[in-house]
């Protein structure tokens, strides 16, 4: 492991693109808060307000806590087609159903892949988050990005290889505002952090890799960030997580 860590410091040291990354160690807890939730869905703002209060907390407290809003597309049917919502993130939900218990609702709030909840119930988060903040990683993944060219691409490095282990890749964008005109949340002004537009999963073969991703045709991509995480395609336990700002 001394060897694997200290290979980690000279490939990050080696590089000049902007990078962030996990302590050298691996030994930093953490919290992956995803959440599951409509702008279609009546009950869903309170539960993105929460998640955005989450944010701002993590980004005051500098603690290892990665969030994820995924829109789904299943309230689209009601009148108001979700702008930011994708059969793939319904889909992933669906994936959580499978080993969690409670099914698909919205919105519904994922923490480390373990414990799931009422995406609004700020007690339970809180509870759930501080669990994991205590608790040593399995794992560590550290990234490095260059984001010069039409695409991004990020190159990643993990401490070790776990069978039946993936890769997610999620580029996030906060500060998104809707006026909503109809369906359940009709004549309301929604906000949101970290929603996901693009979400990729590779498997988990050599402790490194590079992945290309769309960068954003924004000009200003302050608002977006990368954020990795290893989980296991069996239970859908989060063993790593790290994120980088785009500049």
């Amino acid at each position: 492991m001394r060897v694997i860590f200290a290979l980690i410091a000279l490939w990050i040291g080696s590089t000049g693109y902007a990078m962030a990354q996990t302590g050298p160690s691996g030994s930093e807890p953490f919290a992956v808060v995803e959440l599951f939730a409509s702008e279609g869905c009546s009950s869903c703002p309170p539960a993105d307000d929460l998640l955005r209060q989450i944010t701002a907390d993590a980004k005051s407290s500098g603690k290892n806590i990665y969030t994820l809003s995924f829109q789904v597309d299943y309230w689209n049917y009601l009148g108001w087609s979700d702008p930011y919502s994708s059969a793939l993130y319904s889909q992933r939900q669906q994936q959580y159903a499978s080993v969690l218990p409670g099914g698909v609702y919205t919105p519904e709030m994922i923490v480390n892949g373990q414990e799931a909840f009422v995406g609004s119930e700020g007690s339970t988060a809180s509870q759930a988050i501080e669990h994991y903040l205590s608790l040593q990683p399995e794992n560590s993944i550290s990234l490095k990005l260059d984001q010069t060219g039409d695409d991004l691409k990020i190159d990643y490095i993990c401490a070790h290889l776990k069978q039946g282990s993936v890769v997610n890749f999620a580029l996030v964008e906060r500060g998104l505002v809707s006026h909503v005109t109809a369906g359940e949340n009709e004549g309301r002004t929604l906000e949101h952090d970290n929603v996901v537009r693009e979400f990729r999963t590779i498997s988990l073969k050599d402790i490194q890799g590079t992945i290309v991703i769309p960068k954003p045709q924004e000009k200003d991509l302050r608002p977006f960030s990368v954020i990795a995480f290893i989980q296991s395609r069996d239970d859908m336990h989060i063993t790593a997580a790290t994120k980088i700002d785009l500049k």
